[in-house]
């Protein structure tokens, strides 16, 4: 039945990619994405790592602690269903302009506009109302980015097509801040139009690059049809039992970024397990970053090769989530610093493996090219849902046993998204033609 329902996929897809007339060279198209994701990364990241913190001591010192918590958590609950909605209008648009490149670059352009009012806002309230908008529309312009990859790159690409990706991306956070330090002395306000302006400047060359041929209109097979309530389910989440592979799919993702969720409690982990001062733990931490950020990257682009090259998908996701899990133990009962630092580097290899390779599987049993962005989208809620549950157990796990407690709990995700990646069929052992 999988094989079949493989076939069927791929059939619509060829169809599509033929009505669609144009595809861009795979180099052109890594690099369009590559920029896309960098500007997004940026605009952000950047603000939760730094910016907002500046905002709310500006507006409200008292009070930072709470207001950036209420700020990431409206953030982060606007970011799930923003993901979702935008890939369905992606999927959903027809214009000559292309589906993907619309929304990439109108996306863009509505969160930058955001970002620089919220530069420039006065109130807690205006922040965090700035934020959601910008996180929105970002929202959309990455879930366009994300459906490039199956709407374009050619299956026996698709591991060093992610797996570059996936370099960039940590690329991108190093990238900004060292931006933010180059303009250290300049205000906050400035600070904020600086990562809008790179964003639009990012998607509009990303637009450029990126070919796209006028998106075929897809039409109802039966539109007089009464939907049953499971036809209507269905349409907003794909048919467990029809395409089982993609709801394992979506539980492996959320399972290894629950544990990656980890690294969120960096600073705090190493003020309370190692008892760094204030002082001193902006620089360890910048440094765990930088240790996680080289291996992860160096793991991304080796484990997307690899796959490509043995076209096995299925091993290189399953060991990099035990290695996920393993890097998180070996933090968790470090004795020393840099014991720390080698979980941080352990971690980083299994998480850059692990995304590489997984982004080009998912890419694989998507249920219908169609709904590409939508479902993406989907898999994108399963990456950043973790960043929202994560800090509600935290400190009772924390404040029971320590970070061994908390962290060695994380680890067990990491292990059960390994054995969640069983069910899923693997790649053909041949390229398709």
């Amino acid at each position: 039945m999988n094989i079949v329902m493989r076939e069927e996929w791929l059939s619509k897809m060829n169809q599509v990619c033929a009505e669609s007339q144009k595809r861009t060279p795979f180099g052109r198209l890594v690099s369009g994405i590559v920029l896309g994701q960098f500007g997004y990364t940026m605009a952000t990241i950047v603000p939760l790592i730094i910016l907002l913190t500046f905002k709310f001591l500006e507006i409200d010192p008292q009070n930072v602690t709470a207001d950036f918590s209420m700020a990431t958590g409206a953030g982060a609950l606007v970011g799930i269903i923003a993901a979702y909605i935008g890939g369905v209008v992606s999927d959903r648009t027809t214009v000559s302009f292309g589906r993907r490149r619309t929304w990439i670059l109108i996306g863009t352009v509505l969160a930058a506009v955001a970002l620089m009012f919220l530069g420039k806002a006065s109130t807690v309230g205006e922040v965090i109302l700035l934020w959601c908008v910008a996180l929105t529309f970002y929202a959309f312009s990455f879930a366009a980015l994300s459906a490039l990859v199956p709407d374009q790159v050619e299956e026996q690409k698709r591991g060093t097509a992610s797996g570059i990706i996936g370099l960039f991306n940590p690329i991108a956070i190093l990238f900004g801040m060292g931006v933010m330090t180059a303009i250290n002395d300049q205000s906050v306000d400035f600070k904020f139009t600086c990562l809008a302006g790179i964003s639009v400047i990012c998607a509009v060359v990303s637009c450029i690059l990126v070919k796209e041929g006028k998106p075929t209109r897809f039409t109802e097979e039966n539109p007089g049809k009464k939907l049953t309530f499971g036809e209507w389910l269905g349409r907003i989440y794909p048919n467990p039992r029809k395409y089982p592979a993609f709801s394992w799919g979506v539980l492996t993702r959320f399972l290894v970024c629950l544990a990656f969720a980890t690294q969120v409690f960096g600073a705090l982990y190493f003020m309370q397990k190692f008892h760094v001062s204030p002082e001193e733990v902006t620089g360890i931490a910048a440094l765990n970053a930088l240790i996680q950020t080289v291996a992860l990257g160096v793991a991304s682009v080796i484990g997307g090769m690899l796959s490509d090259k043995f076209r096995k998908q299925k091993p290189f996701v399953s060991i990099a989530a035990v290695v996920v899990a393993i890097g998180i133990m070996v933090m968790a009962f470090a004795p020393s610093v840099p014991y720390a630092f080698l979980g941080t580097a352990i971690l980083g290899v299994g998480y850059g493996a692990y995304i590489a390779v997984d982004m080009a599987l998912i890419s694989r049993i998507l249920p219908n090219p169609k709904d590409a962005a939508k479902d993406f989208g989907i898999m994108n809620v399963a990456s950043q849902l973790p960043q929202s549950i994560v800090p509600v157990f935290a400190p009772r796990l924390i404040g029971a046993g320590g970070f061994p407690l908390f962290y060695g709990i994380l680890a067990i995700a990491g292990l059960l998204s390994a054995a969640a990646v069983a069910p899923i069929p693997e790649m053909s052992s041949t390229p398709e033609k």
